[in-house]
């Protein structure tokens, strides 16, 4: 099989690309940088028609292409809102377009997140898009946007997948320091506490991100893949826990404090004074419900989480020395770059 896979150089388009690969599949990774671990790499953007490929390549090479892969993205919650929205609703709309001008594919794979049911109540399921949410902030409302011009298509087959944040091992410079837990991890390190509900006693509904890649490949060789299926890690590993294991390589022991919501309406107040963004504070308080049962929709052989996923990506970000934040380099230096 020959697959496109738009997107193919982050954080879930590494472990795409590779596990494709690793499977026989023939890989065009397009992306801005035009290169790829694994594959043949394509330079290309999504936010120009085409994807910014040539009518050549469009005629040769992409002509026997079978299924693309749309996994391209930005988990930057403090991207300014008009480049974000148009970022992912922009870019979704010309990798359809260009799928369904491509004479050999048989369906796109689209990843979209489980932040687009923003502030949906109760329990939500894979049907459940439009319920007249409203949004925490920019990423989410992009991610609706997206999801919903997906769900639309008519003139090719769409899979969607829904995931939460994505950890676990890769090249440490791909691993994403915005949009998930990770977010929070250099002000804990600074001993800044976080006024969370339930002090963060509930599920964010992360993920091993080579298991949701092994998603993504399974839809794509699916013979009646679902419409829209969900995943995350089954066992619903909590807010508090996530930042625990982030924290634990630095021997440190974040400050999760368990406070009402005037209070953390207070601490969005003093945000920016104490060195935090409001983007890091959006989930201070319980998603919508998902119920567990909703991952029986996967394509079976259902993922395997590696253990100490988590673990692993604490490790690698404590080994590469990552400024995690934009601190002063002596601050740094003197304590949260050592064991």
């Amino acid at each position: 099989m020959k697959v496109l896979v738009a997107g193919a150089t982050g954080y879930l388009g590494y472990w795409v690309t590779r596990l494709l690969h690793e499977r026989g599949a023939e890989v065009l990774a397009l992306s801005r940088r035009g290169t790829s671990d694994y594959g043949r790499g394509l330079p290309g953007d999504v936010t120009s028609a085409w994807l910014g490929l040539d009518p050549d390549t469009i005629a040769g090479e992409l002509s026997d292409v079978d299924v693309v892969v749309s996994c391209f993205g930005s988990v930057d919650w403090d991207m300014a809102a008009n480049k974000l929205v148009s970022l992912h609703v922009t870019g979704t709309r010309n990798v359809l377009d260009l799928a369904v001008a491509l004479p050999a594919v048989s369906r796109v794979v689209h990843v979209s997140s489980i932040l687009a049911l923003g502030r949906a109540e109760g329990q939500v399921g894979d049907r459940t898009l439009s319920v007249g949410q409203t949004f925490r902030n920019w990423y989410e409302y992009a991610k609706y946007r997206s999801e919903a011009i997906a769900r639309e298509e008519r003139r090719i087959p769409v899979a969607i997948v829904r995931f939460g944040a994505l950890l676990g091992p890769a090249p440490d410079d791909i691993v994403p320091l915005t949009g998930g837990p990770i977010q929070a991890l250099p002000y804990l390190l600074q001993g800044i506490p976080l006024l969370l509900e339930k002090a963060g006693r509930y599920p964010v509904y992360a993920g091993d991100v080579a298991a949701a890649a092994a998603v993504v490949v399974a839809l794509a060789y699916a013979s009646d893949p679902p419409a829209v299926c969900t995943y995350f890690d089954p066992r619903l590993p909590t807010l508090a826990e996530l930042l625990y294991e982030l924290c634990r390589p630095w021997n440190c022991v974040p400050r999760l404090v368990e406070a009402p919501g005037r209070v953390r309406w207070l601490q969005r107040i003093i945000a920016g004074r104490i060195g935090l963004t409001e983007s890091t504070l959006s989930y201070d308080s319980p998603l919508p419900y998902l119920d567990p049962a909703e991952l029986n929709a996967l394509p079976a052989p259902a993922p395997v989480e590696r253990p100490g996923y988590v673990a692993e990506t604490a490790s690698l970000l404590h080994a590469a020395r990552r400024p995690l934040i934009r601190v002063n380099s002596a601050e740094w230096d003197r304590g949260m770059s050592k064991p």
